[in-house]
């Protein structure tokens, strides 16, 4: 080889290596970002949306919860989020605009969030809307549906209002899906005399409003938070209570603690420990939450069979507005990453798939 030929073969190679952070650099950029979302239009009618993100583009589809039937979507995203989503029927006739904002997570066991106006394809009857990302990955026909409670007392009696959404499962029949349809309706239907009476007693403008959260939904477990809101007349303040229930839909049971780490495994110091530092760091501008009250606080919780969540992220530990931050402020939740647990966890497990 040449003294030319041995330049230009240098010079090629220091080409190719200065492009090569470039190139990993765009194709991160353009990795498509695929998300399932819930949530209302118009604050009445609940939708789900499955969204695919790729640059500018996005397409996916969605339906509405009482028809089943998808709409396909199509549109562009700019670089702040703003975006426009128009809808098609299954003939292909536009019916329908979404305008909006792609949001991005603000909090911890927070998730992105759409929020803007649904309208006509001629702009004409706009309605708002808002969707959370739903965390479903069911890899056939299940789908996740929500039902809905509602009731107020009659007239010439103390006011009170109840209002009930929950999860149940659509799709195949099984003993699981069964289970886990039972399992939730129970949880939120047994509640509700209970309250109907307190409600009475209470006073003028009592109210129940119960919703839930997915921590994860696939074919082999469905990890749901029930919440309860609750408002007492003359009380002065809303409180809120929350109650997870984790389903092994493969086998058709309840999840507890025990089920997730190997037998003597002391997982609930690390999960304390964890916790502990967490909300140190949250309520660090706080003087009322002392580290010793902070401790007593996750003592309560952590081992506490319905605080608890499985999500994708990490062990999702939830504390309610009573146990600890501003009442009536919602729950506040501390996620631990697997990996924090990782040496604890059973070997087959629930939570074992998260290092496959």
């Amino acid at each position: 080889m040449t003294y030319s030929h041995r330049f230009v073969f240098l010079f090629a190679i220091l080409i190719v290596t200065a492009l090569l952070p470039l190139a990993a650099s765009a194709a991160v950029q353009t990795t498509p970002m695929e998300r399932t979302f819930s949530g209302k239009v118009g604050n009445k009618y609940r939708v789900q949306m499955r969204l695919r993100r790729d640059g500018e583009k996005i397409t996916g589809s969605y339906f509405y919860e009482r028809v089943r039937q998808d709409l396909a979507l199509r549109g562009e995203i700019d670089a702040k989020g703003n975006f426009t989503l128009h809808e098609y029927d299954a003939a292909g006739n536009p019916t329908g605009i979404f305008k909006g904002t792609w949001k991005p997570s603000d909090c911890e066991g927070c998730s992105e969030y759409l929020i803007g106006n649904w309208s006509k394809p001629d702009g004409l009857k706009p309605q708002p809307f808002r969707l959370t990302v739903f965390a479903v990955a069911f890899r056939g026909p299940l789908t996740l549906v929500t039902k809905s409670i509602t009731e107020k007392n009659r007239k010439g009696q103390p006011t009170y209002e109840i209002s009930a959404e929950y999860p149940q499962l659509d799709g195949p029949p099984s003993a699981g899906v069964a289970g886990f349809n039972e399992v939730i309706r129970n949880n939120v239907i047994k509640v509700i005399p209970t309250y109907r009476e307190d409600f009475r007693d209470g006073g003028n403008g009592s109210e129940l409003d119960i919703s839930y959260g997915v921590g994860l939904a696939n074919d082999d477990l469905i990890s749901v938070d029930l919440i309860y809101y609750f408002y007492y007349g003359g009380a002065g303040q809303r409180n809120a209570v929350s109650k997870t229930i984790n389903y092994d839909l493969k086998n058709g049971r309840v999840l507890k603690f025990d089920d997730l780490f190997r037998q003597g495994a002391n997982y609930e110091k690390l999960l304390k420990d964890y916790c502990v530092h967490d909300l140190k760091k949250l309520y660090q501008d706080d003087h009322s939450m002392s580290d010793e009250s902070i401790r007593l606080h996750v003592d309560d919780v952590v081992g506490d069979e319905e605080k608890w969540l499985i999500s994708k992220d990490g062990l999702d530990l939830i504390f309610d507005s009573a146990e600890i931050g501003p009442s009536g402020a919602g729950e506040t939740n501390v996620i631990v990453p697997y990996n924090i647990v990782r040496q604890v966890i059973k070997p087959g497990g629930p939570l074992a798939v998260f290092f496959k």
